[in-house]
């Protein structure tokens, strides 16, 4: 079935919160990160017209600002990433404050207090900032690089540290769709169904429409950090019920970087399951790839590439009734007509994986990143020795091949308009085929909750998608107010049988 929906999202978000005791905050933007705060004199005056200012400590893009008649500021749309703070005004000295980490989605809250002196001095501060988030009603946990690199994870899917969040479990395939697709790590929250949440990449939509669970994300080297929000999220991301999961991916420095890995896994070094079967124990994986990031243009132009191939291969888990009834199954089966059950098939996972980001800052005003992601997969023998719906274990002859190609290319550009005023426009091309014939094409033959044989029609055969997104954020600062219009827009084509 085709069908074409234009404007299949269309959302306006207007979020206008009137300052009370403190001035208003707005929900971040996906993707990105917010820094406000009040600059005061040693009295505790707030001080009118005070420059601050954000610089990223490994590219030198700077964001500034005033204070306004409250010596409130607001930097918005500000990328995640380590930062130096910096304040100044007439008569006082300037204060630098170094080591401000912003992460993904955050609204962080930095007091900054001047002193009197000359103008030519300086005050750095030494003692870590106490970066706060006192207008967060969210449930959220961030997930930063440090964390995405140090904790141990079978198969390299870090969106699978979402699980550790409270109330994150594994979505139950079986139940929930029809679609089977192993390339990615299906969550449900609060026991809702995995189909109703909301996963971006750099604040593009990285939702299937076709299966309501994620495209291909990037490997776990070229990711930043990403934020898992539970419950009570902003109307911002539209259409999630259940839970957000937003990817920040990483970029280029003024220094040059990069590192090269593998990973190896195979029966001899790994345990066997208690319900592995005498002679069906093959396991052999290897990860492997390469980053590398930095400076096309020093303060300007910054790149980042990433290829990541894993090449695996294990038996499939096989009942002992199939293995021990298997003279008799391919006796049955040769009485029909039908060809014989093979067991010596193996299970493989054949994955190529491609990232490519720029970052240009035309000007102080205007910066413009695009990255291009690519994954190719190669799934044979899917479903064997697994417990399909019915509850019977697979047999070789009700396998499935999985083929896989899944590509984006996004592009932001961020303007700040004035002081008070900056805008964000998203575009984001992407499509996904994904092919699941079945290997042999027997009849169905099954003995139900013990063992399926033949071709299984509990599943589509395939599903292509092409999407075409274009977002627009405009955020304002007036007075003790904070306001936020935008828009999202997605045309998107699929076909599915």
């Amino acid at each position: 079935m085709r069908r074409t929906l234009p404007a299949f999202t269309a959302l306006i978000v207007i979020i206008i919160v009137l300052g009370f005791a403190q001035p208003a905050i707005s929900q971040v933007t996906a993707g990105q990160a917010q820094l406000n705060g009040t600059v005061k004199d040693p009295s505790g005056s707030v001080i009118v017209k005070a420059t601050v200012s954000l610089r990223n400590q490994g590219t030198n893009s700077a964001y500034t600002t005033t204070t306004n008649s409250d010596g409130y500021y607001i930097l918005a749309n500000v990328p995640p990433g380590t930062y130096e703070l910096s304040a100044e005004s007439k008569g006082f000295g300037k204060t630098i404050q170094k080591d401000v980490v912003l992460r993904v989605a955050q609204i962080a809250t930095i007091d900054v207090s001047l002193r009197v002196a000359a103008a030519s001095e300086v005050v750095e501060v030494k003692t870590e900032a106490p970066v706060i988030e006192p207008t967060r009603t969210e449930v959220s946990q961030v997930v930063a690089t440090e964390q995405i690199q140090a904790l141990p994870i079978s198969g390299r899917l870090f969106t699978d540290f979402a699980l550790l969040s409270p109330g994150v479990t594994t979505g139950r395939i079986g139940l929930q769709s029809t679609f089977t697709d192993p390339s990615t790590t299906r969550i449900s929250f609060g026991g809702q169904r995995d189909l109703s949440n909301s996963v971006t990449v750099d604040g593009g939509d990285n939702i299937n429409s076709a299966t309501g669970s994620q495209r291909a994300t990037p490997s776990q080297e070229a990711v930043s950090e990403f934020r898992v929000v539970n419950n009570s999220f902003g109307a911002e991301y539209g259409r999630a019920l259940g839970g957000i999961v937003n990817i920040v991916t990483k970029s280029g420095t003024n220094e040059v970087h990069g590192s090269v890995y593998e990973y190896f896994q195979n029966n001899a070094l790994n345990a066997k399951s208690i319900l592995t079967q005498p002679g069906f124990d093959i396991l052999r994986q290897n990860q492997f790839g390469a980053t590398l990031g930095g400076p096309i243009s020093k303060d300007r132009t910054f790149y980042f590439i990433n290829y990541e191939g894993q090449r695996r291969g294990q038996s499939p888990t096989y009942p002992a009734l199939l293995v021990n009834n298997l003279a008799a199954i391919n006796a049955l089966k040769a009485s029909l007509g039908i060809a014989p059950e093979n067991l010596g098939v193996l299970k493989t996972a054949d994955v190529d994986n491609g990232f490519a980001k720029l970052d240009h800052q035309f000007n102080d005003k205007n910066r413009l990143s695009v990255r291009y992601l690519i994954q190719d997969a190669t799934n044979l023998n899917m479903l064997v020795g697994d417990t399909l719906d019915g509850g019977g274990v697979g047999a070789p002859s009700s396998g499935r091949n999985g083929l896989l190609r899944d590509q984006s290319l996004q592009g932001t550009l961020t303007t700040q308009l004035s002081d008070t005023k900056v805008n964000s426009l998203l575009i984001q091309w992407a499509r996904r085929n994904y092919g699941f014939p079945g290997v042999t094409g027997q009849p169905n033959l099954d003995v139900p909750n013990l063992i399926l044989l033949g071709h299984n029609f509990g599943a589509f055969d395939r599903y292509n998608e092409t999407r075409l997104q274009v977002s627009d954020t405009y955020s304002m600062v007036s007075g003790n107010h904070f306001a936020k219009f935008g828009i999202d827009t997605n045309y998107i084509q699929n076909f599915v049988i």
